[in-house]
């Protein structure tokens, strides 16, 4: 039964990705709560890995029923004792020296558990638990302005299907009617998936210098300088991935999980933020920062707006992999867009009507491949497409935070969102030994630096190759 288990996880798997299955995969499975795997298995199970399934299942049975026969042999010149022995040995020694073991599940397995309790320890409680962590408190009066930052993280949202970044479907009407709304162009994540982006966004980890991740939080800084920081969640906080996420913003004062995975609200839709933020942002007299962590457009992609945003239907934007099929995924992607569109909007907006000296970052976790470069729909790192990277990321700012602040807009600048750390503390007016200003997309010193994903590619060499196709 194990054989089958085996053989059925290694070809779905390659089925759905065209790649072998590694430890990273499997360690995205353990990222993954209830919800999302089975959201998953409805997303990619189809009939022909059902009859592969049945096939695999009987055949097993039949090798299962078959072995309860004691059949009996002998070898003439080996004891069956020494037989086992040395079948093993040589077992052993071909795992051992050979690639084979990289292509073999139970290695896969065991190296994977080694992947998550490794990432359980770095991101341990004891690094995040403390609500200063390794920052020092300031001790200077604070005169308080009602200072409002919002950060807004979506999810699985490339900027390759937003009518703001050039795409055909109109995905953006809200969005494209707000004034003074900053759109920057060439944005992307460092992974193609949520636990490992979010936790280097949010903290000091970075790929140049991976000890930083024990180092500190963003909300741990914060906090250490005055801010009163709320986290607000629609993602279910159980699983290995929301888990490595509520570690690192433990520290925020206040927090707020508004999907606890009740089959009532297994499909929450993100608007169940507004009445949260509503609360929040008309508060008085304190600087906030207050983190939106949303659903955004997380397949499966039906399942993240309302049956009123079924705008797009029948052939509506050109794939080089189109058929039926992909064109209904492609339609339900870019209505999860417009309904993510009223969503960022409508905080925008509420932000603004607070009066408050206020601003409103908004991104994706990462980005999504939606048959533009491939036959394929959805993130991997394995897999690695550009879509998967490729991210919206928006900035406004009232007319209060424009006087008071000078933010440094420049919308080509080359960016990464593992540097978040630093721009918002420059937003903030935080001067620390931990911030860098040439990391921060909103300072006059900033300064390119190569951008690097996928383990050791850089970005914008793979971003030339591909144009030049």
């Amino acid at each position: 039964m194990f054989l089958f288990f085996f053989v059925f996880i290694e070809t779905f798997y390659y089925y759905i990705f065209n790649i072998n299955l590694t430890p990273s995969a499997i360690f995205i499975f353990f990222e993954s709560n209830y919800i999302e795997t089975n959201e998953f298995l409805y997303f990619y199970f189809d009939n022909y890995l059902l009859v592969y399934f049945l096939i695999l299942f009987f055949n097993c049975l039949m090798v299962f029923f078959i072995n309860t026969f004691k059949l009996k042999f002998s070898v003439p010149f080996l004891s069956k004792r020494w037989g086992i022995i040395t079948s093993l040995i040589i077992l052993l020694l071909l795992l051992r020296f050979t690639s084979l073991r990289h292509q073999n599940l139970p290695y896969l397995l065991l190296k994977s558990f080694y992947v998550v309790y490794f990432e359980s320890k770095v991101y341990d409680l004891g690094v995040y638990k403390e609500e200063y962590g390794i920052f020092k408190e300031t001790n200077k009066p604070e005169v308080s302005r009602d200072k409002l930052i919002v950060v807004i993280i979506g999810e699985s949202t490339t900027s390759n299907n937003m009518s703001l970044y050039g795409y055909e479907n109109n995905t953006n009407p809200l969005l494209n009617q707000i004034n003074n709304l900053n759109v920057y162009k060439d944005v992307i994540s460092p992974h193609a998936g949520t636990t490992a982006s979010l936790c280097k966004v949010l903290s000091l980890d970075h790929y140049e210098d991976h000890k930083d991740k024990q180092q500190g939080a963003i909300i741990q800084l914060l906090n250490a300088n005055s801010y009163e920081t709320y986290w607000v969640s629609n993602q279910e906080p159980v699983g290995f991935a929301e888990t490595a996420i509520t570690k690192v913003v433990y520290s925020a004062k206040h927090k707020f999980y508004l999907n606890t995975g009740n089959t009532e609200e297994m499909h929450l839709f993100d608007e169940v933020v507004f009445n949260t933020i509503d609360n929040v942002i008309h508060k008085k007299n304190e600087n906030q920062v207050l983190f939106i962590h949303l659903q955004g457009t997380h397949f499966f992609y039906k399942n993240r707006y309302p049956d009123t945003y079924q705008v797009f239907k029948g052939t509506t934007s050109y794939s080089p992999f189109d058929s039926p099929k992909n064109q209904e995924i492609i339609n339900s992607y870019d209505n999860s867009i417009l309904y993510n569109d009223y969503i960022v909007s409508t905080i925008i907006n509420k932000v603004k009507d607070s009066n408050k000296e206020s601003c409103v970052i908004y991104f994706s976790d990462h980005g999504e491949e939606v048959f533009r470069t491939i036959d394929f729909s959805g993130h991997n790192d394995e897999v690695g497409t550009l879509p998967m990277f490729q991210i919206p990321f928006l900035f406004w700012q009232s007319e209060k935070f424009m006087r008071n602040n000078a933010v440094d807009i420049s919308l080509e600048r080359a960016y990464m969102t593992d540097d978040l750390f630093h721009s918002i503390a420059d937003l903030c007016d935080i001067q620390d030994e931990h911030v860098s200003l040439e990391r921060s997309i909103f300072s006059s010193k900033f300064l390119q630096r190569k951008r690097i994903i996928l383990n050791d590619k850089d970005y914008d060499s793979l971003l030339i190759r591909e144009i030049g196709r």
